[in-house]
C-alpha cells in the first residue's frame, strides 16, 4: 500500500513538472512572436498560457499589448483589466495602459477613469498624469489638465517634453 501511495506521488510529481516544462516552452513561444512583431500568433499562444498556466498579470498585459496592435482595442481594455485582478498585478500599468486603449477609441471617459485609477494605484506612476492630461484637454477640462501637468512636470522635471507641455499650459491658462 505505502508503495503504491510513493509511485502515485512520483508519477504526480512528473506530470506536473512535464506540465510546467511545457506550459514555460509555450510562453516562451508566445513571448517570441510577442518580440518578432508576431502579433495575432502571439495572442492565440497567450491564451493558450492563460488556458494552461492559470491567470498571470505579465500575460495579460502582453496579451492586452498584441490586442491594441492589431486595433482591438476593446479586447485589448479587456485583457488588461484582467490582469488588474490579478495577484501582485503591476495594477498601475494595466490601468494605464487601459487608458491609451480607450483613447485609441476616442472613449476619453473611460480613458480618464483608466488614467484615474492607474494613478491610485501609484501616485507616482508619471504617464499617467500626462496622458490624463491630454485626455482632460479633449474633454475640454482645462483646469484639470494644468494640475496633470503640474503633477506630470513635477515627477519628471528634466522631462523631454517639458518646453511643449509648458507651451500647452500657457495656452490652457487663457482658457
Amino acid at each position: 500500500m505505502e508503495k503504491n501511495i510513493k509511485i502515485f506521488l512520483i508519477t504526480v510529481l512528473i506530470a506536473v513538472g512535464t506540465f510546467n516544462c511545457f506550459a514555460s516552452e509555450l510562453y516562451e513561444r508566445a513571448f517570441s512572436a510577442y518580440k518578432n512583431n508576431r502579433p495575432k500568433e502571439a495572442q492565440s499562444l497567450f491564451l493558450q498560457v492563460l488556458e494552461a498556466e492559470g491567470e498571470d498579470a505579465s500575460v495579460y498585459n502582453y496579451l492586452g499589448v498584441t490586442y491594441y496592435q492589431t486595433g482591438d482595442y476593446e479586447k485589448s481594455i479587456e485583457a488588461f483589466v484582467k490582469g488588474t485582478s490579478v495577484p501582485f498585478a503591476n495594477r498601475a500599468m494595466l490601468y494605464f495602459n487601459a487608458g491609451n486603449s480607450a483613447f485609441a477609441l476616442n472613449d476619453f471617459v473611460r480613458a480618464e477613469k483608466f488614467y484615474t485609477s492607474s494613478i491610485a494605484a501609484d501616485s507616482k506612476y508619471s504617464s499617467a498624469y500626462l496622458n490624463r492630461a491630454n485626455t482632460r484637454v479633449k474633454t475640454e477640462k482645462y483646469k484639470d489638465a494644468l494640475v496633470d501637468y503640474e503633477s506630470y512636470l513635477k515627477l519628471v522635471p528634466d522631462s523631454l517634453q517639458k518646453d511643449s507641455i509648458e507651451a500647452m499650459m500657457r495656452m490652457l491658462e487663457k482658457q
